[in-house]
């Protein structure tokens, strides 16, 4: 008996002894776990911080190429209201040929961003609507980068008819690009006038589709607005919390 007794006393206390330990197991890989969990909480911190540097500065860069375009289209639509029997000598076109014929690039900065799809850690944004707009940028400014690419084709024809029909020279008399002000052009040597091209209805028609790829292409530029801001206040958000 008594040596039953010992052995319950001992077998009790082994089990305790493996309780306790299971018990200090569980505690370190819940603290293991929280440690992993704070660290992977602030690097997705200093990600979101870094994506929201390059969406702050593609927003800023979107809404300058959005005003330019609408200025330039603005331009062109002038234009094309005094060709043809709507001409008039009080009108001047010099002073928008440098717009008429400026189609603006956009160039998003996505190193954060395609360092982190290339990486194939995108996961670690743990905002799933966040994860998805950033998942649906790249795609986004593709269609983007493909509209402006065939807008900027297109430009290509209405300049080669001003090398044929107008003159350069005289419409950088009336530029106001600082680099082409500067430059310190002469006059022309000839006495052809660009205001000859707007009796011409191959200028009308270039004139004319060059409004149309440019409001097409604003549509994609103001898709990508919207897409911008939605991602920053997505961001904006996670860092607030």
């Amino acid at each position: 008996m008594l040596t039953e007794n010992k052995f319950s006393k001992y077998l009790l206390y082994a089990v305790g002894e493996i309780i306790l330990v299971v018990i200090g197991i569980l505690i370190a890989l819940q603290l293991n776990n929280y440690s992993d969990g704070l660290k992977q909480k602030k690097q997705e911190l200093k990600i979101i911080n870094n994506l929201k540097l390059d969406f702050e500065f593609n927003l800023s860069e979107m809404e300058k190429n959005i005003n330019i375009l609408k200025e330039n289209t603005n331009a062109s639509l002038e234009t094309i209201n005094h060709t043809g029997n709507k001409f008039s000598d009080d009108f001047e076109i010099n002073g928008l040929i440098e717009r008429i014929v400026w189609i603006p690039q956009y160039f998003p900065q996505n190193g954060f961003l395609l360092e982190l799809v290339n990486s194939g850690n995108l996961g670690i944004i743990s905002n799933d609507l966040l994860r998805n707009k950033l998942s649906s940028w790249l795609p986004t400014l593709e269609t983007l980068n493909d509209r402006e690419q065939f807008a900027l084709e297109f430009c290509k024809d209405l300049i080669r008819y001003i090398n044929v029909n107008g003159n350069w020279l005289q419409a950088d008399e009336m530029a106001t690009d600082e680099l082409i002000v500067g430059t310190g052009f002469p006059k022309s040597g000839f006495e052809n006038d660009n205001e000859n091209m707007l009796k011409s209805v191959e200028f009308e028609n270039l004139i004319e589709n060059q409004v149309a790829n440019s409001v097409v292409l604003l549509e994609r530029q103001e898709r990508c607005l919207k897409l911008n801001k939605e991602i920053i206040e997505l961001l904006t958000s996670e860092i607030n919390k």
